[in-house]
C-alpha cells in the first residue's frame, strides 16, 4: 500500500476539504482526488461520500481514521529515531482541565520548552468529561484532568490526590454546612455543570438536604475566587488553587466533611496508541514537575467519580 494515500486521506479529514488538503500538501486538487480514488480502489471500499456539497466520511472511513492516525504517528517516530539524541520535534495535542492548567501546568510547560523546544504544542482547556471522550475518540494525544469513570481503553499515570475545600469570605465564618436539613441563603459560585468538584459538592448537598439560593456559573477560576472574596457566595475548589488567597486572608475554609474530600489528577492517553517522542517527553516533564504516583491501564476498580470522602 502507498503510504502517501493514507497521508492524503488524513489531511483531507483534518483540513475539511479536498481543496484545502491540496493547499497543505502543495499539490493540485486533482492529485488529491486521484490519491483518494486509488486508496478506495486498493481498500475495496469508499472512505468518503458526498452529502449535499460536502464530502463526509463513510462508516468505513470513520473506522479507518484512527488506524491511519496511528500509522502516521509510527512513521513520525521512525523518522525521529536518528534524532532522538538531539532535539525532539513533532506535533503534540494536549487537553487540560482549567484548574490544572492554571496552577499545575506552568512549570511542566516551562520544562517542556527547555527540553523540547521544537515540539509544536496545541494546548486546550476543556472539562474532564470532554477530555476523556476526546482521548477515547482519538481527537487528542494526551489529557491532563481529574479522573472520571474507569475507562479500560485509557492508559493513566496518576499525579496525586488533590484536596477540595469549601471557601468563603471571612464574613461568612459562622456558616455551617455540616448540619443537615437546612436552607442556606447563599449563592454557589462555580463553573459549568460537568465540573467534577461541582458535581461532588452538589451531590453532598442533596444527601444532606441542604439548599442554597442559587448557582452562579463562571468559566474563570480567578473570577470565581474574586466573587467569593467579595462575599457574593461560596465555592468548592481544589486546595492548591486557593492557597494564595487563604494565606492572605482573602478567603477562609468552611468545615464541610470529617475527612478531606479528594479528586485524582492524572495524565492519560489511549491504551492502543504508540507513544510518540513528543508524548514521552511531555509525560516525563510532568513526572519531574509534579511527581509520578503510579501507572494503570486495565482492570481498575473505582467509584463513579473516584472521589474519597
Amino acid at each position: 500500500m502507498d503510504l502517501r494515500r493514507f497521508i492524503t486521506f488524513k489531511t483531507v479529514v483534518e483540513e475539511g476539504s479536498f481543496a484545502q488538503a491540496a493547499r497543505k500538501l502543495c499539490c493540485t486538487q486533482s492529485t488529491v482526488t486521484f490519491q483518494i480514488q486509488q486508496l478506495e480502489q486498493e481498500l475495496s471500499y469508499s472512505v468518503f461520500e458526498k452529502v449535499g456539497r460536502r464530502m463526509v466520511l463513510t462508516p468505513a472511513g470513520k473506522l479507518l481514521l484512527p488506524k491511519v492516525r496511528e500509522l502516521t504517528r509510527v512513521l513520525e517516530g521512525i523518522r525521529q529515531i536518528a534524532d532522538r539524541e538531539e532535539e525532539i520535534a513533532g506535533d503534540l495535542r494536549v487537553m487540560v482541565g482549567e484548574t490544572l492548567l492554571a496552577y499545575k501546568m506552568p512549570e511542566v510547560l516551562k520544562l517542556l520548552r527547555i527540553k523540547a523546544p521544537k515540539v509544536r504544542l496545541s494546548l486546550q482547556s476543556v472539562n474532564c468529561y470532554a477530555i476523556r471522550d476526546a482521548l477515547l475518540n482519538d481527537n487528542t494525544d494526551l489529557g491532563v484532568f481529574y479522573r472520571v469513570g474507569h475507562d479500560e481503553a485509557l492508559h493513566k499515570e496518576y499525579f496525586g490526590q488533590q484536596e477540595l475545600v469549601l471557601v468563603a469570605s471571612p464574613e461568612l465564618q459562622d456558616v455551617d454546612f455540616t448540619r443537615v436539613n437546612q436552607h442556606i441563603p447563599l449563592s454557589f459560585i462555580i463553573n459549568e455543570p460537568q465540573c467534577v468538584f461541582r458535581q461532588l459538592f452538589e451531590s453532598t448537598l442533596r444527601e444532606r438536604k441542604i439548599t442554597l439560593d442559587n448557582t452562579i456559573e463562571l468559566w474563570s477560576i480567578e473570577s470565581i475566587k474574586r466573587c467569593v472574596a467579595s462575599n457574593l457566595g461560596i465555592s468548592f475548589l481544589p486546595l492548591f488553587s486557593v492557597l494564595r488567597e487563604l494565606e492572605s486572608g482573602e478567603l477562609i475554609t468552611l468545615p464541610f466533611s470529617a475527612t478531606p474530600m479528594t479528586i485524582t489528577a492524572l495524565c492519560a492517553y489511549h491504551a492502543d496508541r504508540t507513544l510518540s517522542p513528543a508524548m514521552e517527553i511531555f509525560i516525563d516533564c510532568m513526572r519531574q514537575s509534579l511527581g509520578e504516583v503510579h501507572s494503570e491501564c486495565l482492570g481498575e476498580l473505582s467509584s463513579h467519580l473516584d472521589v474519597k470522602s
